[in-house]
């Protein structure tokens, strides 16, 4: 029953995949940029790249195994799915077995690894396991190596999860993460940093123009951080209120500076086209959008007309994980509380490269941080969904004195002084 399951997803997956519609990094990503270039699933320290059409294939191959194993982000789900569970070992993690050995398919691993056996424990890698008396052919290109075990069985693992990436050989053996003691999550530890070479890439633009304080103190914060390279493209005036507009025929831009004097690249355009430039004029390919921190919260049905919301969508549009940022207004007049956006962005940054934000949990995440009265700060984080009405409720300030709990939405959680998340979608 499981395994009929799994082929119907697996078909439901390479649809979704052919169609350009799935929110996955490999295909998109390989082509959103310079045609020409390979991504890090298609080197290895020590083989030789791949070629364009084997990266082309492979790239088309790893969207759909991981879009199978997306489905089930944590141990739980696996087991929930009949899965059964091993010890944990080190370089490998906790087998979760679905199926036993058969014929190879690249969207069927009939195994996953996680980071333990709890339920919480994270998915860190793929694996598959095929009989035979000859390795089988496997993913496209000549970078998959399969070992062979017992009883004539060939295994095989990718590591393609955050942040379980080998950036250096995504079909290693094993991983140096998963350590004997347990799972290393430290973007700083040896481990980490030897299987994370290339820079996480960010493109941060937002709405208001790329002169204005909040773009200015994400900047900042997001270039204090180890293994970032910051990319900003913004609009030119402000836009506030575009929301997913574009403009049709090419783009001109001009070189600026942010108001702490770190390079912009100012768009001529709406907060999406900014993105679009970004990708099709100056052929960047982040890892990820940071939208913001704009001036006032985008909360509920305000979210559509959102230029910060319409940007990150568009890095949906290539497959780009995205997160909108708002810095809530303030009661009386208040300046905005940047300093206590950017702690909240960088923490969710953080979540994401430990894979713990962004797909498969959010296609978008819409983040609002409250700008409270002096003496009080936000009472936390809550993960709620997008109000889909006001029903009469006011739309901010901050009251972070609430002692009001469980919030039905966003609208709710800001009221009360929490820092919202939600999924806004692709729009």
């Amino acid at each position: 029953m499981i395994r009929s399951a799994r082929l119907l997803a697996l078909a439901a997956l390479m649809a979704l995949a052919a169609s350009g519609c799935f929110f996955l990094p490999s295909t998109a990503r390989q082509q959103a940029a310079d045609p020409g270039s390979l991504r890090w699933w298609c080197t290895a320290s020590n083989l030789p790249d791949l070629d364009a059409s084997d990266c082309r294939r492979e790239s088309g191959q790893l969207d759909v195994a991981l879009g199978a194993a997306y489905r089930y982000p944590h141990a739980a789900d696996a087991k929930a799915a009949g899965a059964t569970a091993h010890a944990y070992a080190a370089g490998i993690g906790a087998r979760f077995v679905f199926a036993a050995p058969h014929a190879f398919s690249f969207g069927d691993p009939d195994t996953l690894l996680y980071t333990g056996t709890a339920g919480t424990a994270q998915l860190a890698g793929l694996e598959w396991n095929v009989p035979g008396t000859a390795a089988p052919a496997g993913f496209a290109g000549s970078h998959d190596r399969w070992t062979q075990g017992t009883a004539g069985v060939w295994t095989l693992r990718v590591w393609i999860v955050r942040p379980f990436e080998r950036q250096d050989d995504v079909f290693a053996t094993s991983h140096p993460c998963l350590a004997s003691t347990g799972p290393v999550f430290s973007l700083t530890a040896a481990c980490s940093t030897s299987t994370h070479p290339q820079p996480l890439q960010i493109l941060v633009t937002n709405d208001d123009g790329y002169d204005a304080p909040g773009i200015d103190a994400v900047v900042e914060g997001l270039r204090g951080l180890p293994g970032v390279q910051v990319s900003v493209i913004a609009p030119l005036e402000n836009q506030s209120g575009a929301g997913g507009q574009t403009t049709d025929g090419p783009l001109s831009a001009s070189s600026r500076h942010t108001l702490s004097g770190y390079p912009v690249t100012a768009v001529d355009g709406y907060p999406a086209d900014s993105v679009i430039y970004a990708i099709r004029d100056l052929h960047l390919n982040p890892d990820l959008v940071v939208s913001g921190l704009n001036a006032g919260q985008n909360l509920g049905p305000v979210v559509n007309v959102s230029g910060t919301v319409g940007a990150a969508r568009r890095g949906t549009r290539y497959f780009i994980p995205a997160l909108a940022s708002s810095q809530g207004f303030g009661a009386g007049g208040a300046p905005e509380d940047y300093p206590t956006g950017v702690q909240a962005v960088l923490a969710w940054v953080r979540d994401f490269r430990l894979g713990r934000a962004g797909p498969p949990f959010q296609t978008v995440a819409n983040l609002n941080v409250p700008t409270c009265a002096a003496g009080s700060s936000p009472r936390g984080t809550v993960l709620v969904p997008p109000a889909a009405a006001l029903d009469g409720r006011h739309y901010g300030p901050s009251d972070c004195t609430s002692t009001q709990t469980k919030p039905a939405d966003d609208v709710d959680g800001f009221d009360w002084g929490y820092i919202t998340l939600s999924d806004v979608g692709a729009g």
